[in-house]
Order: C-alpha cells, then sequence, then structure tokens
C-alpha cells in the first residue's frame, strides 16, 4: 500500500522585491523558492540550527572579510600614491 506524504502550508510575509530576488537565486540553481525554504528548513531540523552563522557585522564588513580569505585575488598596488589615484581621492 502506497503511503501519500501530508503536507501543510507555511504563510510568511516578506518584502515583494526581497522574495523575487530569493525566486530569481533559486531558479539559478534550478529549484523554486517552495524547495529552497524546505531546504533551509529540513537543515534546521537535521542540525538543531541555523543552516548559517548569524552575525551582526555589517554586510560591507562581511565581504571585507571573504575578500581577506582570498588576498591573492585583491588588488594590489606598488605605492600608496598609485592607491589613491585609484580610488580617484
Amino acid at each position: 500500500m502506497a503511503t501519500t506524504k501530508k503536507e501543510t502550508r507555511l504563510n510568511i510575509r516578506i518584502d515583494p522585491e526581497l522574495k523575487e530576488a530569493a525566486q530569481d537565486v533559486a531558479s539559478d540553481m534550478g529549484i523554486d523558492l517552495s524547495a529552497a525554504v524546505n531546504m533551509f528548513i529540513v537543515k534546521m531540523v537535521k542540525d538543531h540550527a541555523l543552516p548559517f552563522t548569524p552575525t551582526s557585522l555589517p554586510v560591507e564588513t562581511l565581504q571585507a572579510l571573504k575578500e581577506a580569505k582570498h588576498s591573492d585575488k585583491l588588488k594590489k598596488y606598488r605605492t600608496p600614491d598609485d592607491m589613491w589615484e585609484d580610488l580617484d581621492v
């Protein structure tokens, strides 16, 4: 005898632009937003934790930390004056 999986609906409120951006990302990965949210919840339940590390650091700081891990890809300057010129300061 085949069993059918019961499903329930989850309603959340989210900024429309954020939802659209999330749908675009999920689509780029070949899934829909519902599948992405389900994956998030499955991982959260499995690990008894969020599937990311919450932080209070600003996005710019997080990006700088990420770039610092790959310092070989950062732009390099021969002199401070070259850097300031490139920054148009």
